[in-house]
């Protein structure tokens, strides 16, 4: 389970009203309430309490005595089923004694929602509200209205709780009513028992697919609803633990990234030991991020024993300047007292949408919607938005902010197809799959053409490079730019039997660069630098990638530093070419930032630093580059910049070959007297104690050492 997640002490008053005296009963609520009790039992609460049939004073009692039992505890709800009604914007959920002659009666013989509200008042983590009370007012017709602007309306009015940590779940939106269906439960009641405490699912989440199935199964004719909001924490109502990632048998996803990875990605930029050490558990046999993790922990340890250097000062050298607001968010999370909040708060507001900009084609603008744009947003989905790169994606924090934003605006497509997104990225492919569905059926070509990826890479499924190509072309001949970079892509690479075709592939790629696509301006630049499919021409090359930089695209600032240092469609200009690299590096292109290790490294355009060469390389290698880890390799051999270290250097050199650099897996065969005789002995140990030599510890890479890297480099 997810160190920001939680569920302790659990508390439920289940209430069930049919057998009412004045009026209408009703065949579910003792069904439902029966359905729920088992449901929050099986999940492990703590406390499940039921009643039925009650009058005013009885109810009164429940929630009184129910006050008491929520005090304190983490999570207390309240499920309400049986007849609810709407008076001048208040609700009301009505005892089975009710007469409601008139209007007058109402307050005194209904049950305000603000008082059930109040009953959870001692909850310190979720307070929710289920009512599947939104049936037609049996009392609407017969009541004498004693004034005639007193409103009375079907189903139940639209609530805004104050609490930050409060949740109110209607059967049926504000202004229509539910239904009680045909079977033993009503929809409602059937869709929470299935998925309210689904193991692992988020609460946010798990009422998504309430409102989904119930919209469903009654053919849209009721739609639930949530008001409130919770804050950035997953939320488990049941807290046994599950596995929801589907991996197709292995550790890698469709994008390559490993699941050690993708957690590294998330907790690299914080110096926090317990962090890394929870990370080791379950890491540990990845040879390249166990390193990186160990490493980290020993410079922590010598940070507490030798200098007064906070972890937050530790964590905030990593996050200068940076453009990842996940990691900022995570870093203000980590550390909310840090002198360092405000800085990290203003780069956040700099990546948020434009203020007065409203992220909603629907019209609602709120801040987890904000937040899921910010957390999860598709790159360039709005003018002068950078949006989120697939990879840079925090799974669990996008996931608590789009699951709240659609429930709070679940007809945005948009919203709905980066809940996906999110899916995706934690690899929780079903549900993923499911968003991305629904939202391309509404008509968002962002998630048809993630749909299509799903095709394309066999995500969750056989691969069928068709489809998803036909799923690429309808995006892009509806004008989606990553629909048609998507389709550039396929004849770019002439992947999987698609005929290889550089014409074709510029021609979507130009469309999509057109309308401000970064990765599209960038990829228009590599195709006039490579002369692929149009004539080569440097300087066009250059302007696409100023203009792919200018929007955000890490690549293109790295090929602009490419091109100043070598001269390509320019005159030759390091400290220009610095400038591109240090801009690429700060939103975490590791590539650049191990160009700018070898700058410091030989003295090119800077003058030759070690020290900062190795301060680059570790910033390279902590984003996963084996380039900069051969590097440092080399450093920590003959001591350059920092203290001559055999073990360490081979360390980072194992590091390099199992994480797949071709150089320095040459290097170690091909060029064995390039290391020192201590690295050589240690590179020995170090595959005898991995199982892959038997020989002396002579520093003499023959026959059987040879054989022994070859089998490290094959274990990666």
């Amino acid at each position: 389970m997810s160190g920001g997640a939680w569920a302790a002490k659990r508390v439920a008053l289940l209430i069930g009203n049919e057998q009412y005296e004045a009026t209408t009963k009703l065949n579910n609520p003792a069904n439902d309430v029966e359905l729920m009790k088992a449901s929050f039992e099986e999940a492990g609460f703590d406390s499940v309490t039921t009643v039925h049939d009650v009058s005013r004073q009885d109810m009164v009692k429940a929630l009184r005595d129910f006050e008491d039992l929520a005090t304190g505890a983490d999570v207390a709800i309240v499920y309400y089923s049986g007849h609810g009604m709407e008076m001048n914007g208040e609700n009301f959920l009505l005892p089975v004694d009710v007469q409601l002659k008139t209007d007058k009666d109402v307050e005194d013989e209904a049950i305000g929602l603000d008082r059930v509200q109040r009953s959870l008042e001692g909850a310190t983590k979720l307070k929710l509200v289920i009512l599947d009370a939104c049936r037609n007012n049996p009392f609407e017709q017969s009541m004498t209205r004693s004034i005639s602007t007193r409103a009375v309306s079907r189903g139940l009015a639209r609530v805004e709780p104050e609490s930050a940590d409060l949740l109110v779940a209607f059967a049926s939106k504000a202004g229509t009513v539910a239904l009680d269906g045909e079977g033993r439960n009503s929809p409602f009641a059937t869709a929470l028992a299935k998925y309210l405490t689904e193991p692992g699912v988020d609460v946010r989440i798990a009422l998504g697919k309430v409102r989904d199935e119930v919209v469903s199964v009654t053919n849209r004719g009721q739609e639930p609803f949530v008001y409130g909001s919770l804050g950035g924490a997953q939320i488990f109502l049941n807290i046994k633990e599950v596995n929801i990632s589907i991996t197709n048998g292995e550790q890698l996803s469709p994008n390559s990234q490993s699941a050690a990875a993708a957690d590294w990605q998330n907790i690299r930029d914080l110096a926090d030991k317990d962090l890394l050490t929870a990370f080791l558990a379950k890491h540990g046999s990845d040879p390249v991020y166990r390193m990186l993790a160990e490493k980290k922990l020993k410079l922590l340890t010598e940070a507490e024993q030798t200098s007064s250097v906070t972890p937050d000062e530790i964590a905030w050298e990593a996050l200068k300047q940076s453009t990842d607001a996940a990691a900022l968010t995570r870093f203000i999370e980590r550390y909310p007292d840090s002198k360092h909040k405000a800085e990290a708060e203003q780069q956040i507001a700099a990546l948020e949408p434009q203020k007065g900009l409203n992220v909603s084609p629907t019209g609602k603008d709120t801040q987890a919607s904000r937040d899921c744009y910010l957390l999860a947003g598709e790159p360039q989905s709005m003018p002068g938005f950078l949006g989120v790169n697939f990879l840079k994606l925090d799974a669990e924090r996008a996931l608590t902010a789009c699951a709240q934003a659609v429930n709070e605006n679940p007809d945005d497509m948009m919203l709905v197809n980066m809940l996906g997104r999110a899916q995706d990225a934690g690899r929780n492919y079903v549900d993923a799959r499911r968003n991305y569905q629904k939202a391309a059926e509404g008509g968002n070509m962002y998630a048809l053409t993630n749909l299509a990826w799903f095709s394309i890479y066999g995500t969750d499924g056989p691969v069928d490079v068709d489809q998803g190509k036909r799923m690429f072309e309808q995006a892009a001949n509806a004008g989606n730019a990553y629909g048609q970079a998507s389709l550039g892509w396929l004849y770019r690479e002439g992947y999987g039997g698609i005929p290889q075709d550089y014409s074709e592939a510029a021609r979507w790629y130009r469309l999509a660069a057109d309308q401000g696509y970064a990765n599209a301006m960038a990829t228009m630049g590599w195709f006039y630098r490579e002369g692929l499919g149009l004539p080569k021409d440097l300087v066009q090359s250059l302007s696409w990638y100023k203009k792919a930089a200018e929007g955000g695209d890490a690549n293109a600032m790295s090929s602009l530093g490419w091109a100043y240092q070598n001269g390509l469609g320019t005159e030759q200009n390091y400290p220009e070419a610095k400038v591109w690299y240090e801009k690429a590096a700060n939103i975490g292109d590791s590539y650049s930032m191990a160009l700018l290790g070898w700058f410091y490294d030989i003295g090119n355009g800077v003058p030759q630093d070690y020290a900062q060469a190795r301060t680059w390389y570790e910033m390279a290698a902590n984003a996963g580059s084996a380039y900069a880890m051969g590097n440092l390799s080399r450093l920590y051999d003959y001591g350059l910049g920092t203290k001559a270290d055999a073990k360490e250097a081979v360390r980072w050199a194992a590091a390099s070959v199992e994480g797949g650099d071709p150089a320095k897996l040459e290097e170690l065969k091909a060029q064995p007297n390039n290391f020192t005789p201590a690295f050589r002995k240690e590179m020995q140990s170090l595959l005898k104690d991995r199982g892959y030599y038997s020989g002396p510890i002579d520093g003499d890479f023959g026959a059987a050492t040879q054989q022994a890297i070859e089998r490290l480099a094959r274990k990666s």
